[in-house]
């Protein structure tokens, strides 16, 4: 999950971690992090919706999809079927012939403090943490900014 202002929250099965990124370069990210270690709802949730990656689509699927855009039931079940398929990895799609892919979920939102106060307050923490790991890292750029 991510947000405009650099905030990340990754979540695998065993454990999630929750990031403050600033940018560098379009492939470069200085921040801090932290694990979130304590069990929430709110990761609980989180790690409910159905896994990153890549879903091919046959033709079937998206006529199907297609024909069911005016009834909203029938879309949802559609997707809902398509997202419970196992997704596939960029290695595994270079040995098919897909036509058509369906990539996510991914998720975002205006900010991680509003999921809850325990992110809140992590997220100040991390918001001082990477502005002053990017200060101390590169004095010169964060001259320009701060």
């Amino acid at each position: 999950m991510s947000t405009p202002r650099g905030e990340m929250l990754v979540v695998g099965t065993d454990s999630a971690f929750q990031l403050k990124l600033i940018p560098l370069s379009p492939f470069k990210f200085t921040g801090a992090g932290v694990e979130v270690s304590e069990p929430s709802k709110v990761l609980d949730s989180i790690r409910s919706t159905p896994e990153y990656g890549f879903r091919p689509l046959t033709d079937g699927d998206i006529q199907g999809i297609a024909r069911t855009l005016g009834d909203h039931e029938k879309t949802r079940a559609q997707l809902r079927e398509i997202m419970g398929r196992d997704p596939m990895s960029v290695d595994d799609l270079g040995t098919k012939t897909i036509n058509h892919i369906l990539s996510g979920p991914v998720l975002t939102r205006p900010e991680l403090g509003s999921l809850s106060l325990d992110m809140l307050r992590a997220q100040d923490i991390l918001e001082r943490s990477a502005l002053e790991a990017f200060r101390k890292k590169y004095p010169e750029r964060a001259g320009m900014f701060f």
